[in-house]
Order: structure tokens, then sequence, then C-alpha cells
């Protein structure tokens, strides 16, 4: 019924309806939660989650689908999930905060070790927008995970091509771990270390992973 009520509105009617009703039902989730952490009766609430009813207003309201299609993969209903995150990837590229939403979305995938999926969703988001460097990042961690290694080293160089800033050190260092896994312990060596030149003191990762790599060679008596 709402989609039939907003089918005829405007894009722009629709996205600010979805919107408000997105908003309102995390606040009213977070007013409740509020409510029995203090030990008062929680208020009359709507039947239906965060997202779902945003999602009828607005079937391309970014945030909604991740929110949803996260729902319909904790019910187990994961081919239901994987179309509404393969959604977001058909998505304007200048859709509001859409990688970080993707990210999201890979990142829930990943949470539940589920990378063939989260490799999917990477891979569809590159191939609609390329220069974004998050999504090689997503594909580079799901294949090392699937013991893809080489394959992951080089979505993490694309990565780090596109990313030239000095603040790429986070970068770096997933470079580095990934050639590490791939037992390229000479140039992890030198990346890990360009990495932790660049690094703020607080950013400890190049470090701990150099250990971890000085391990490992002398497991393999390489040292």
């Amino acid at each position: 019924s709402l989609r039939q009520e907003y089918t005829h509105r405007s894009p722009d009617d629709r996205r600010r309806a979805a919107e408000w009703h997105y908003d309102s039902a995390i606040s009213s989730e977070l007013f409740e939660h509020a409510l029995a952490r203090a030990g008062e009766k929680p208020s009359e609430s709507s039947d239906w989650p965060a997202g779902v009813v945003a999602l009828a207003i607005d079937p391309h309201y970014a945030p909604a689908l991740l929110t949803v299609g996260s729902i319909e993969y904790q019910f187990g209903r994961v081919d239901e999930a994987m179309t509404l995150f393969m959604q977001l990837t058909d998505l304007p590229k200048d859709e509001e905060d859409l990688p970080e939403v993707i990210d999201q979305a890979g990142d829930f995938l990943t949470d539940y070790e589920d990378y063939e999926n989260g490799l999917e969703l990477y891979l569809a988001a590159e191939r609609t927008d390329p220069e974004e460097p998050i999504y090689l990042l997503g594909s580079g961690y799901c294949l090392s995970k699937l013991e893809r290694f080489r394959e992951s080293v080089e979505k993490y160089r694309q990565a780090v091509e596109k990313k030239q800033e000095p603040e790429n050190y986070t970068y770096l260092n997933d470079l580095g771990y990934a050639l590490l896994e791939a037992k390229e312990f000479g140039e992890a060596e030198q990346v890990l270390k360009q990495s932790q030149r660049l690094a703020p003191p607080d950013y400890t990762l190049p470090a701990n992973n150099l250990k971890e790599l000085y391990k490992r060679k002398r497991e393999a008596g390489k040292d």
C-alpha cells in the first residue's frame, strides 16, 4: 500500500519521506532501548524493523537496502539478502555515501565469514566504479580469506595506486600483509616499512605485521 501511495510522487518527495521514516525508526529503537535500560515499560512501536517502511517508499534508498538486506540474511534468506545488496551496485555513483554503504554490506557478509558473497558484491561494485579504492580493498580482503593470495595482492596494489596520498599508510599495510600471505617476504618487508614510516605513532599494525613477517621467515628457513 505504501508503494502504491508513493508511486506517483517525485523522486525527491520519495527520498525525503524514506529518509524521515528511516531516521525516525532508528531514533525510536534507541529510545525504546533507553526505556528498557531505565526499567520503564516500552511504548507501542511499529511491527516493521527500521528500513522496511523506507524501502517500500523508495526502493533505491541505499541505507534501507543495507538494513533490510542484513535482516533478510539473519533470517537465513541469503538469496533475498544478496538481491538487495547487489541492488546497491546498480545505484548511481553520486548516491550519497554509496561506497561506505556498500562497504558496510561487504563487512556484514565477511563478519559472517561469507567471503564468496562478499567477493561477488565487491567485484560488482568495482565494475560500476573502478576508480573507487574501497571496493578493491574489499575484494582483496575476500580473496585473501579464500586463500587466493596472488589475486589478493593485485587488488591491494591497485588500491594503493588509486590512493596516492601520505595517508595511504593503511593501504600500504594491507598490501604488505597480502604480500606476506603470498610469501613474497622481500617485497612485503619493504612495503610494511614504508607504511610504518608514513604512519602516525599510534598506528601499530605495520610493526606488528613486520614481527609476523620475521617469524614466518624464520619458520620457512629464510631468515
